[in-house]
Formats: C-alpha cells, sequence, structure tokens
C-alpha cells in the first residue's frame, strides 16, 4: 500500500473495517485504464469536481458551457477540451490530457496559452457562437451565456448563484483576457510543472491565471473514486489596466471590501480582497420592458397583458420577473411558474412546486406549453426533471393568451394540492 492511500471506513456489528483502496495506474495497461473523455465527460457534467477556489476566491460556483468548443488558432483550429464559466463571470477553459499520453509534456502549455489567447480576442457574440458549435454544447438556441447559467442555477434551486453584474463582469474579464487557464490530468508531468511554475514565477503581460489539477482515480468494487487535487496554486498573472469612463451618469455605485480567507495547497492561509457591489434592485415591469429589443416589445407586451388578466404575483429578481403565486396567501411562500428576461420566456416550475404537483401533473405541464412553443426539447419533454428552454416573445404573439391560460390552470392545481395537504395534516 502506497503512502496517502485514501481509505474506506466501514463500521461493522463489532468492529471497524478499513479498506484501502487501489489506484487506477495511468499506464495503458492497467485494465482499469480510460480514455481522455472520461476526463472531459466528467468536467461536463459535474464541473464542481475542479478546486476552483484555489483560484477564483471570489467564485462559489461553476457552470459547463460545452465541450470541444472550436476557436480559429489563425494557421490552424483548435477544439477547448472543456469551457465553463464561474458566477462571477470568469470563463475557465480547460486541456484535459492523460499522463501516459507524449504530448503531455511538449504541447499542452502552448496549446492552452493559445486557446486563452484565442478567446481572449473574440466578441461575445463570436463565442456564444462557438460554443453552439461544440460538442454537447449546454447553449440551447436562442441562448446567451447569461441565460444558459441562469437556467442552470435555476435547475439546481439556486437561482440567486449568478452574480448580479454577470453580464457587465463576463465582457470585463473577456475584453481584459482575464481568463483561467486549467490543465486537468490523471497525473501531471515534472517537467509541465517546473514550465508552468516558471509562468506564473516570471510573468508577463499576459492577464491569465494558470493552474494544474490531478484527478486521482480509484477502485472501490465496481466503482471508481475521483479525488481533485491542487498540483499548483498560482499566482495571478496580470498587467494593470486602467479604464476611465468620461460618460455622464448620475448613478451611484456602492461597493464594499471582502476579505476572502483560504487555505492553499501547501497548506498555509491566504487572504484575498475583492470588491462587493450592493445587490441591484429587483426588476420591475417598467424596467424589464425597457430592456427587451425592439422587434419583440409589441409581443411582450401581449404576453404581459394577458398574464395580467389572470391573479398571477409577480416578483422580481435583479435579472428575471417572476410569474407565479404565493401561498398561503398572507404568507412569504411565492412559487414561480414561468419567468419573463429581456430575451424570452421560461416555463418551469421550481423543485418545491414540481414535488407538490408530482411527476404526472409536471410532464402534462410540459406537454402543454409545448403546443405553444418550444419550452422543452424532444429529449426534454418527458424528463419532470428538465428544466427546457428560452423561448421568444416573438414566437408566443398569437398564443399569448393560451400560455396565459394554460399556466393558470396549473396555478389552480398546485393551490388544490396544497389546500388538501393542508387539510389532511390538520
Amino acid at each position: 500500500m502506497s503512502l496517502n492511500t485514501p481509505i474506506v471506513i466501514k463500521e461493522g456489528p463489532g468492529d471497524l473495517q478499513f479498506t484501502p483502496l487501489k489506484g487506477i495506474s495511468a499506464r495503458r495497461d492497467d485494465p482499469n485504464s480510460f480514455n481522455e473523455s472520461l476526463l472531459q465527460e466528467l468536467i461536463d457534467s459535474t464541473p464542481c469536481i475542479l478546486p476552483i477556489r484555489e483560484y477564483l476566491p471570489s467564485t462559489t460556483a461553476l457552470f459547463s458551457l460545452g465541450r470541444e468548443v472550436p476557436v480559429d488558432l489563425g494557421a490552424n483550429n483548435g477544439y477547448i477540451d472543456n469551457l465553463l464559466v464561474t458566477n462571477d463571470g470568469y470563463l475557465v477553459i480547460v486541456e484535459t490530457k492523460l499522463y501516459r499520453n507524449p504530448e503531455g509534456i511538449r504541447d499542452v502549455i502552448a496549446q492552452t496559452l493559445q486557446y486563452g489567447m484565442a478567446v481572449g480576442q473574440m466578441p461575445m457574440a463570436e463565442l456564444e457562437a462557438r460554443i453552439k458549435r461544440g460538442q454537447s454544447p449546454t447553449l440551447t438556441t436562442g441562448e446567451n451565456i447569461r441565460d444558459c447559467v441562469l437556467r442552470q442555477a435555476t435547475k439546481r434551486d439556486r437561482p440567486g448563484l449568478l452574480a448580479d453584474d454577470f453580464d457587465e463582469a463576463l465582457e470585463r474579464h473577456l475584453r481584459r483576457g482575464e481568463i483561467l487557464l486549467l490543465i486537468v490530468s490523471d497525473g501531471i508531468h515534472v517537467g509541465v510543472e517546473r514550465v508552468t511554475h516558471w509562468l506564473n514565477e516570471q510573468g508577463n503581460s499576459s492577464p491569465f491565471k494558470f493552474g494544474l489539477v490531478e484527478l486521482k482515480f480509484y477502485t472501490h468494487g465496481t466503482d471508481r473514486l475521483v479525488i481533485p487535487r491542487t498540483v499548483l496554486k498560482t499566482r495571478e498573472v496580470s498587467r494593470h489596466v486602467v479604464i476611465v469612463d468620461i460618460r455622464p451618469t448620475m448613478e451611484v455605485a456602492t461597493t464594499a471590501q471582502v476579505i476572502d480567507e483560504y487555505r492553499n495547497a501547501g497548506g498555509g492561509v491566504s487572504q484575498e480582497s475583492r470588491p462587493v457591489k450592493a445587490a441591484s434592485p429587483a426588476m420591475t415591469k417598467s424596467q424589464l420592458v425597457q430592456l427587451i429589443a425592439p422587434e419583440e416589445l409589441s409581443a411582450a407586451s401581449l404576453l404581459l397583458n394577458a398574464l395580467e388578466a389572470h391573479p398571477f404575483d409577480f416578483r422580481g429578481t435583479p435579472s428575471t420577473l417572476q410569474v407565479g403565486f404565493t401561498y398561503p396567501p398572507e404568507g412569504d411562500d411565492f412559487h414561480p411558474m414561468a419567468y419573463l428576461l429581456k430575451g424570452g420566456v421560461w416555463a418551469y416550475p421550481l423543485l418545491a412546486l414540481r414535488r407538490i404537483l408530482g411527476p404526472e401533473l409536471v410532464l402534462a405541464f410540459h406537454r402543454e406549453v409545448n403546443q405553444l412553443g418550444q419550452f422543452y426539447r424532444s429529449d426534454q419533454v418527458e424528463n419532470s426533471e428538465s428544466t427546457g428552454c428560452q423561448v421568444r416573445y416573438s414566437q408566443l404573439q398569437e398564443v399569448a393568451d393560451k400560455f396565459a391560460a394554460v399556466i393558470d390552470s396549473y396555478r389552480c392545481k398546485a393551490i388544490d394540492l396544497m389546500a388538501k395537504q393542508d387539510q389532511s395534516s390538520t
């Protein structure tokens, strides 16, 4: 048994059993060896496997944007293995390499830097278009990055994960090239670690952060266990940028300075400060109307009027106007059923309301709203956990009244079920 071996503890009837896990070798002849695509799929499905706060202490959540995202490198094309974004607007480029692959030493660092420079020069619209051309893109038709991330956060029942200034922060970080570059492997070559350390220590005009993450795989019966480890906690390699904004404005921005304390890879305690903006005010109907594109405004107004003809409650967040109901009426439990954004509409009950309705009614809800617009793709309609897709206002222009009526019918069904639960509990 090697040092630093993970142990599984099993409590028996009379004693404790300690079982060391067997590591999966990086060699090709290990019967449990795997392909590089497993690393990509793991990161795409569970971005939380990456110890992101070792590099971006202000971040609290990480979201996948897709795999194999095509980028133009000038002389040839490249494909970013995994592209992710943090809740506070930092893009994360991941290059996955297996230890056994020879290019792991020679090319991986240069390739990752090329991807960072290529992405840093892209306009936001081009980046979103390239993400949609990648493998398993998270962005659906008509979505931008913010809509995509908000949908993922909502699926986790935590829409508040998204920073209030996400759009502004994403544009700012992209414009300045402030991107986190990660090499993720089942084993990091000494040569890669040495060169990466030199890059971070010497620094240059690049604003990138560069880091190494090792994912160690172990067998546990027929299952596999993955343990992430930060090989290199980077020092930020940055240039100084001064921005002078001379636009006249009467707005006053309030910020506070927050100190983040965390442990680095060596076990020591480090502190980093970050500015935190005051929470943005909740969205109102008039503010939403001002954000909607002119060509969508007429359809959006029709939909708002149709929804207001029913006894819905409207509640705003910094980026959405939620349509739902409060139950009990004198309480504070608000249950959103549809979400109005500047780019379109979602129809999606949150987890608490889905549990009340039950899988059959939730699927019936999917089917009925899908007769009015493609809120759920063919692979999502029969999945009661799916968050669905965003539909543009113009696509609902002819069916605004029907859409409002369908949402209201499920509002009534949910209230009836809640009332029966209250009666049975008393």
